[in-house]
């Protein structure tokens, strides 16, 4: 990668950096894009030569959150030796977290997902991103179906729609200060052995 081009990258994740903190603290409507702007150190014209809109900017910030998110990086690769239900029990906890930067990306996704409710532009991103967790989570339970670590009569595609959509309820009730942290946990615990073992 030219010297260019690492500069290119590095102003793009500066500003969906910037763009993540505001919508985390402001939601999308709250989000002015010249203060992400400000925040990133660039101009709102040069934002938007990164950026063809706003819309694009919310759009990438999703893409952004979902590939920070820690069950997409502990999900990528499952660890050697590591049963299959092992790793995906880590994972989706890892989601339950009171780490500044998993909360950061909860609350992002929470709220991208509650504006696709309103606004249709939204929803093919917010599908795309349930779509790629899903896939992941499916592989993993097969990958435990194979190393015996889940029950073999599992539906993966089953098992992985609800345990992504109790996951991303238990984030819900949590960031909302309807659920202690330790409940979330313990519940998405039990909705695992119940489906899965």
């Amino acid at each position: 990668m030219g010297r260019r081009d690492e500069t290119r990258k590095l102003r793009r994740e500066s500003i969906l950096g910037a763009v993540t903190d505001a919508i985390a603290s402001h939601g999308v409507r709250g989000m002015r894009v010249d203060q992400v702007a400000a925040a990133a150190g660039v101009s709102p014209p040069l934002l938007y030569y990164h950026f063809a809109d706003r819309a694009e900017l919310v759009r990438a910030a999703l893409e952004f959150a979902h590939e920070r998110a820690p069950s997409t990086g502990l999900l990528a690769e499952l660890p050697a030796g590591t049963p299959a239900y092992e790793a995906l029990e880590t994972a989706l906890l890892a989601e339950l977290d009171e780490a500044p930067s998993v909360r950061k990306f909860s609350i992002v996704w929470g709220e991208l997902s509650a504006v696709a409710v309103f606004d249709p532009d939204v929803r093919p991103y917010v599908n795309g991103v349930c779509a790629s967790w899903s896939s992941d989570v499916r592989r993993t339970i097969r990958a435990g179906i194979d190393d015996g670590s889940i029950a073999p009569d599992t539906d993966p595609e089953l098992a992985a729609e609800i345990l992504t959509t109790l996951i991303d309820g238990l984030c819900a009730r949590w960031l909302a200060g309807v659920l202690e942290l330790e409940r979330a946990r313990a519940l998405a615990r039990a909705a695992l052995e119940r489906h899965l073992r």
